[in-house]
């Protein structure tokens, strides 16, 4: 019987391919695989966010979103861009990039941990004991995190959305389920904090160490792989540092209260454009086979179809969202009005995807380059007097307006004709 469905199900993808001009089946399994962890995690982050409306107080929760948003700043200096180098070479058959691309990671992290210590000492000197004992936890967590995250780029080059699934399954939970468990007992920004991230590494320890017993990578590594990836930290992290800048911003211009309710606003549109993060995913490892000519062709109808799917997701969640709050977040109902006007940022998030995919895949990094020092710089111009100005609505409407922008700007990127030879090489720093 369950035979039976599936190869009618294989057989009615196979046959609604004539009509949108895309591996459909291919499609349907990264959607099935991608999507029941983002849905997992979805569900556990809500049930999270409602334990963190109902038994945190709001000067709580706005102190933890900032240490979380401090992790973010130290994370952005370390190489968070090698995970696209790896799938984009293991895609390519070398897979040992996976382990080279590691060693790596842990190296270049040595420098944002002693940063990041040094600047817990500067809190301490100043009697600011919980911001340095966040700065410490962050130091020693996050490298581990990010070195050990890797593990999804050698499944997710290999196409191995499956087993990509349960290990991203494991990491992705092992935070949500840890804080739900001691949000009963524990209202410290800190210790939720070293809750947050010592789960998380754990987890991404367990995943990298199954990947390699399992899949036993071969010891070809490209080496045009880890500057690339490198290439791609360094354009990230000044992208990465100014996005953190918003939480930050609030905290230091508005306070923790204005935060909490600030956070509250961006979770569940951020969260619903996230979930089209599997267009993305399922078509790197196709476009770093494929010619840029090609690419541009064929992108078009993906494009649309993404951007229909994402209307339709910020018109339902505009709509269900002053009885979504009413029931589950009744204490942050102040927030309403944000969140409902921050709803398009689901269809920028869906574009932004499959832009992004094709941008890496094809190494595209004078392109890059441009798009990651405009759109960053563009949304603290903003930022900075909007919040002077209207406070969370200015940074919601900041951050509205830059990613119109930086769509367009991918867009014109994409499609505008090719002014040089299609190439491999990479753009050396």
């Amino acid at each position: 019987m369950v035979e039976r469905l599936k190869h009618r199900a294989v057989s009615l993808l196979r046959w609604s391919e004539q009509y949108v001009k895309t591996d459909m089946v291919y499609l349907a399994s990264v959607f099935f695989w991608g999507n029941i962890t983002v849905v997992t995690t979805s569900v556990l982050a809500l049930l999270l966010s409602i334990a963190y409306a109902n038994l945190l107080p709001k000067d709580v929760y706005g102190t933890y979103q900032y240490l979380i948003a401090l992790s973010g700043l130290v994370s952005a200096f370390m190489l968070t861009g090698m995970g696209n180098a790896v799938v984009q070479a293991v895609a390519r058959g070398y897979e040992g990039t996976l382990k080279a691309g590691f060693r790596a990671q842990l190296k270049w992290a040595l420098v944002p941990a002693l940063v990041s210590v040094g600047i817990a000492v500067y809190y301490f000197i100043h009697g600011n004991i919980e911001i340095g004992l966040g700065l410490l936890i962050i130091a020693a967590c996050a490298p581990l995190a990010q070195a050990y995250g890797t593990y999804g780029s050698l499944l997710e080059g290999k196409r191995d959305f499956r087993r990509l699934f349960y290990f991203s399954f494991i990491v992705s939970t092992a935070p949500y389920v840890a804080l739900l468990i001691v949000l009963w007992w524990v209202k410290i920004p800190v210790v939720l904090l070293l809750v947050n991230l010592g789960a998380g590494a754990l987890a991404a320890i367990y995943a990298y160490r199954k990947t390699l017993a399992l899949y036993k990578p071969n010891d070809r590594v490209d080496p045009k792989a880890i500057p690339y990836g490198r290439n791609l930290s360094i354009l990230g992290a000044w992208g990465s540092i100014l996005t953190q800048l918003d939480s930050i911003m609030v905290f230091h211009f508005l306070g923790p209260v204005p935060l909490a309710v600030y956070s509250f606003a961006t979770l569940i549109p951020e969260r619903l454009g996230g979930m089209f993060g599997f267009v993305g995913s399922a078509s790197l490892p196709k476009f770093a086979t494929q010619p840029l000519s090609y690419i541009q062709t064929h992108i078009s109808s993906k494009i649309l179809r993404v951007v229909l799917a994402g209307v339709a997701a910020t018109l339902l969640y505009a709509l269900c969202a002053p009885l979504f709050f009413k029931l589950l977040f009744p204490r942050y109902i102040d927030a309403l009005q944000y969140t409902e006007l921050y709803a398009p940022i689901i269809v920028l998030l869906a574009v932004t995807g499959i832009t992004n995919s094709v941008f890496y895949a094809k190494r595209l990094v004078r392109e890059i380059y441009l798009y990651s020092i405009a759109q960053p710089l563009l949304l603290v111009a903003l930022q900075l007097p909007l919040i002077l100005r209207w406070g969370i609505g200015g940074m919601v409407v900041a951050r509205l307006i830059t990613d119109i922008i930086a769509v367009s700007i991918m867009l014109f990127f994409i499609f505008r004709p090719l002014s040089r030879p299609e190439s491999d090489d990479v753009i050396s720093m």
